[in-house]
């Protein structure tokens, strides 16, 4: 136990601290029951966005995964994503990779086989 002092001072801070909270428990009350409305109309509008705005969320999620993944498993991505949007695959071109003879990427600097170099022909 601390000194009849500090008891005294720890006493009366509680009485304090209980009156501040009654004094602004209406006021914190007030506070949300106002605020309530708006933010149900703000959860419902940013529901129907969701709604109306669904395949481009899609495309745009589906766009930022597709720049995190790269090399050979980027066609991987490319043929699952497709899938999923119910897209054929594309048909792209491709060129072999001198050292192996794999099928790659017109675009590719590199085989996704091998690892080889992909020559400027």
């Amino acid at each position: 136990m601390g000194s009849p002092e500090a008891d005294r001072r720890a006493e009366e801070l509680g009485r304090k601290a209980a009156r501040l909270l009654r004094r602004g428990r209406p006021a914190i009350e007030k506070a949300v029951t106002d605020a309530r409305p708006r933010v149900e109309k703000a959860a419902k509008d940013a529901w129907r966005y969701t709604q109306e705005h669904e395949d481009e969320i899609k495309r745009t999620a589906l766009k930022a995964a597709r720049m995190r993944v790269r090399g050979p498993f980027g066609f991987v991505f490319d043929a699952v994503s497709n899938g999923l949007r119910g897209e054929p695959r594309p048909a792209a071109e491709a060129r072999e990779c001198a050292a192996c003879n794999a099928a790659n990427a017109v675009s590719a600097r590199f085989c996704s086989q091998c690892g080889a170099r992909m020559g400027s022909e």
